[in-house]
């Protein structure tokens, strides 16, 4: 009986002895295997789930009584639910996980601007799931889905489709108390190109003067990442980090009462790009973070 090598799938002869390189390179070739299938599993469960629970739960919560935004708190309630049974079912399935730092600053997330880095696409469903009454932007395209614009519509998210009217819901939304998750590269993060943020959120920051909840995203290795196909899997099973910095004002980032807003914004986001540029570079838990809610001196300096 002939036995094929895993890797490239030469045969060896009939009284070869299988090594421990054969054995290793054939558990990484089934691994790769099974990532692969579960990955395109969840996704094609989750988007039948989704769909049945458009046509059939969102209408039964919609008709729940209640005010408007009572509704619109259960089916958010719902959404981050299913995020985190999504999450759940793929730790089961070995295929990954999320790993939290920093928690305990979620408790005190209310009003304020939470800003992430976007390495992956699932890091805003960890995001979602563990702040369930968030406001979040959606891309105009959601609203077109069949699929999801059903639930897209009463969430009552932020469509991106008017760059002015974006900018004034973003406040708005900070000034009603809510959470709000903004990612400032604006797209998941290119590999192998330096992290550049966009200056929507800063500004929304600055006209809001809400404080800023920084949010540190790394996946090791990376999937599902920007150019990357789904079945693109790793030969392990990936760490999705999120690294929760303790909140900081624009203050601490270098703004002042008497600066012109579009000099403010530049600033905020200098420091906010050059904290998330230390910190991934840095490869620890938030360092660029002091316990009282400060930033370091080396993402000041770079205002």
């Amino acid at each position: 009986m002939e036995i094929r090598q895993a890797m490239n799938g030469r045969q060896l002869p009939a009284n070869a002895a299988i090594t421990p390189e054969h054995r290793w390179a054939l558990t990484l070739r089934v691994g790769r295997w099974w990532r692969g299938f579960g990955t395109g599993l969840c996704f094609v469960v989750y988007a039948c789930v989704g769909w049945l629970a458009g046509v059939t739960l969102l209408p039964l919560v919609s008709l729940c009584s209640g005010s408007g935004e009572q509704r619109q708190q259960r089916v958010r309630r719902l959404v981050s639910w299913s995020f985190r049974a999504l999450l759940a079912t793929i730790a089961g399935l070995r295929l990954g996980h999320v790993e939290v730092q920093g928690r305990q600053w979620l408790r005190q997330a209310e009003g304020k601007l939470l800003v992430a880095n976007h390495p992956m696409y699932l890091d805003v469903v960890a995001l979602v799931g563990l702040l369930p009454l968030a406001d979040c932007v959606v891309k105009q395209a959601m609203w077109r889905n069949r699929l999801y614009r059903r639930f897209v519509k009463v969430l009552g998210y932020i469509g991106n489709a008017d760059s002015v009217g974006l900018l004034h819901d973003c406040v708005d939304s900070l000034r009603s108390g809510r959470t709000l998750i903004l990612f400032p590269e604006g797209t998941r993060s290119t590999p192998g190109e330096p992290l550049h943020f966009e200056r929507g959120a800063a500004q929304v920051a600055v006209r809001s003067g809400c404080d800023i909840l920084p949010v540190v995203i790394r996946c090791r290795p990376l999937v599902l990442g920007k150019h990357q196909a789904w079945h693109e899997v790793s030969d392990r099973p990936w760490v999705l980090e999120l690294n929760i910095c303790p909140p900081c004002s624009p203050a601490e980032l270098g703004v002042t009462v008497d600066m012109p807003r579009a000099v403010a914004a530049r600033r905020v986001n200098r420091a906010l790009q050059a904290l998330f540029v230390q910190q991934l570079g840095s490869g620890d838990a938030v360092p660029g973070c002091t316990g009282d809610g400060g930033v370091t001196g080396r993402a000041q300096e770079a205002t």
